[in-house]
């Protein structure tokens, strides 16, 4: 009302030109203003950082891949066990008038072979591999965390902009209808002001339902509460610090990495050990066991080897199966490797990229960092034009849509190069988080 009021009093007083002037440029700064003391004063910090971490300690999924590490790695651990050995207790002769034997043995199945050598060698190796895999989940809960981060970050500076753009379109449109009340200018224009005003505001409302996606996507990437997950606080600037190193460099630290290579590289070597336990498996099975026998009054002791011939069953099935899982452990290797190269080159492309046009100079001068300000400048201009009858109405407005879209234009490259960069944080095997900015070898 207090508003509504300063406008009459203005377009009475005839310097509705100069209040539209101002309105026009101070309003987005004003609401840039009040939402950036909103967050410093009552909105707690969230940054990426605390994402990520906050993935890390609660995230289903992660629990989920530390007890899938403690499968493989109890299963492995169980196969190469040492077996344990049998003691057998007997009397015999009972219901007869000869007297009782005893017996007492103790019996041990014996690897001369180095079968159960092998297999425990695999079974480290097996430990290695589900280390490395329930890190590679990890990682990917993070990442999904960290694009859900950077798209709600930016749904809401998408959402403050349309605002800001909405309240200045809407100051346009009421000064024009009261002018064209009192009959300063013609009822058409007033009517073009309004329009603009309507389609801003549905612009608003768009931005507003982006938004409540992102926050959706972000609580399902953390596995929280919808209204539980706080406003990401990270500026959408770019620091044109973050350069990345020569190509060579990134794809030797990746090789060295990447919790995908290492669980396939992991797995060669564990079926290469497997495959020898199994050939092992071929020679027959040798069993000692040891004891003492009371008979007729007299201890003696007893001694057994037994063997287990391999007449009817060679291993072979086993031998057989051993070389498949080690084709297709070399073969999945290959494949990994290849997948990493193109990951990071893909990566590293497009991040350059991006970066590059981020910070490149355009036609006459000034790039995409000062977008923005260049928008406001025109606004500004096309303002005071305005003022001084230069322009028409509709030039306004037009110049007001043009500071909303290099606004948003602006907002969106910046995204891309932060989701870029996250991809090829992901790619290198990097924490996704604000310390994981680092992209030279450690």
């Amino acid at each position: 009302m207090r508003m509504t009021g300063t406008v009459v009093r203005a377009v009475q007083r005839g310097r509705v030109t100069v209040f539209l002037v101002a309105a026009s440029c101070l309003v987005p700064a004003c609401t840039s203003a009040q939402v950036s003391a909103a967050r410093d004063g009552t909105v707690p910090r969230f940054t990426l950082a605390d994402a990520a971490a906050l993935a890390r300690r609660q995230h289903p999924l992660l629990v989920a891949a530390g007890g899938r590490r403690r499968a493989v790695t109890g299963a492995a651990r169980q196969e190469s066990a040492l077996p344990n050995p049998i003691f057998e207790w007997r009397k015999e002769n009972y219901g007869s008038p000869l007297p009782r034997d005893e017996f007492m043995s103790l019996g041990m199945p014996v690897d001369v072979y180095g079968r159960r050598v092998a297999l425990r060698a695999a079974s480290g190796f097996a430990a290695r591999r589900a280390t490395a895999d329930s890190a590679t989940s990890a990682r990917d809960v993070e990442y999904e965390v960290a694009r859900a981060y950077w798209r709600t970050a930016l749904a809401f500076a998408l959402r403050d902009a349309a605002s800001m753009q909405r309240l200045a379109v809407d100051t346009i449109a009421r000064i024009e209808s009261e002018r064209a009340r009192q009959g300063q200018v013609p009822e058409g224009a007033a009517l073009r002001a309004r329009l603009e005003s309507d389609r801003a505001r549905m612009s608003e409302s768009a931005a507003r339902a982006e938004l409540e996606r992102a926050r959706g996507a972000l609580a399902r990437a953390l596995a929280m509460p919808f209204d539980s997950v706080p406003r990401p606080s990270a500026s959408m600037g770019v620091d044109s610090t973050h350069a990345a190193p020569a190509l060579e460099l990134l794809l030797t630290q990746a090789r060295s990495r990447r919790s995908e290579l290492l669980a396939a590289r992991a797995r060669v070597d564990e079926a290469s050990r497997r495959q020898l336990a199994e050939r092992l498996g071929v020679f027959p099975a040798l069993g000692m066991q040891v004891g003492s026998k009371r008979t007729s009054g007299f201890q003696t002791g007893t001694v057994q080897i037994g063997v287990a011939v391999p007449f009817f069953d060679r291993n072979a099935g086993n031998r057989e199966r051993a070389h498949g899982d080690l084709l297709i452990s070399q073969s999945e290797l290959r494949a990994a490797e290849s997948s990493v190269d193109a990951d990071v080159i893909a990566a590293a492309r497009a991040y350059g990229t991006l970066l590059e046009e981020y910070d490149r100079a355009g036609v006459g001068g000034g790039g995409l960092r000062d977008l923005d300000a260049r928008g406001t400048q025109v606004a500004s201009i096309a303002a005071a034009a305005y003022r001084e009858g230069a322009i028409p109405l509709f030039e306004l407005l037009d110049a007001e849509r043009v500071r909303a879209d290099v606004r948003i234009a602006s907002l969106r490259a910046a995204a891309d190069v932060h989701m870029a960069r996250i991809d090829l944080l992901r790619a290198l095997g990097l924490p996704i988080d604000a310390s994981g900015y680092t992209m030279t070898p450690q």
